[in-house]
């Protein structure tokens, strides 16, 4: 199966039983793209020259291990933060050992991430090093954050959208880091009335979106409030533009 396609079945297979509250906070502090600055196998450590270009995105509970922007394995998390030290086991789905099992350890501290496996999956690891022989992988990461004033998306906001004819329709949405891009979720009366997946460009941030049969994109600059101004369309539409405003509920900054 290639790549790209195994993938696709991977975000797309069938919903498995939530997560609990402590993991799915882990989940979302480890959502995006992390460089590797670090990485030894068997008591070998490799050179800076071979680390670089190497990094991890997490994507909701998946794992990608990347060379440039080649993804060279994807694996499935399941994470116990409980444990000392806190442990993951990793379910390659593509790649190096498909269908393994690689038992390990984890510490996040900040905006470094440090993760040990046995990639034979025979014997989860004690401590963050390897030693010859021991089948053991280490890796340490830092975070690729954003521009020092580039203001954090995720959060709950207030949509107002402006018809053509004036009218005005308000709404809450929840912005929410998934990988390196961004859940949307529009709520009235507290139901679901459509979602769209983002991704941002320094200060512009492009939203598709599926509501009730209808597909559109909106774009929107995003002001030093952190307001979000934005202008959409409608697939199959005339191709007027409509007007939509995201502002930050209060106490969620």
């Amino acid at each position: 199966m290639p790549l790209l396609l195994g993938l696709c079945c991977l975000l797309f297979a069938p919903a498995q039983a939530q997560p609990e509250p402590d993991v799915i906070e882990v989940l979302k502090r480890l959502q995006g793209s992390w460089q590797i600055e670090f990485q030894e196998e068997n008591g070998e450590k490799l050179s800076e020259d071979d680390l670089k270009g190497r990094s991890v995105l997490f994507g909701k509970d998946a794992m990608f291990t990347r060379r440039g922007n080649i993804v060279t394995q994807i694996s499935r998390l399941k994470l116990d933060p409980g444990k000392m030290p806190a442990t993951a086991n990793a379910v390659i789905m593509q790649g190096k050992n498909k269908d393994e099992v690689m038992l390990g350890i984890y510490a996040l501290e900040g905006d470094t991430l440090k993760l040990c496996f046995d990639t034979a999956g025979q014997q989860r690891p004690k401590e963050f090093k390897t030693t010859p022989k021991s089948g053991l992988l280490l890796i340490i990461c830092k975070r690729v954050l954003a521009k020092p004033d580039e203001k954090d998306l995720t959060g709950d906001y207030r949509s107002e959208t402006i018809e053509l004819n004036g009218t005005k329709h308000i709404s809450e949405v929840n912005i929410e880091r998934i990988g390196d891009a961004y859940m949307v979720t529009y709520k009235k009366n507290k139901a679901v009335a459509y979602v769209g997946i983002g991704l941002r460009k320094g200060e512009i941030f492009c939203m598709s979106w599926l509501s009730q049969g209808q597909v559109g994109v909106t774009i929107y600059e995003i002001d030093k409030m952190g307001r979000l101004n934005g202008q959409f369309t409608i697939l199959g539409g005339p191709g007027v533009l409509g007007q939509e405003i995201l502002t930050r509920m209060k106490g969620d900054v």
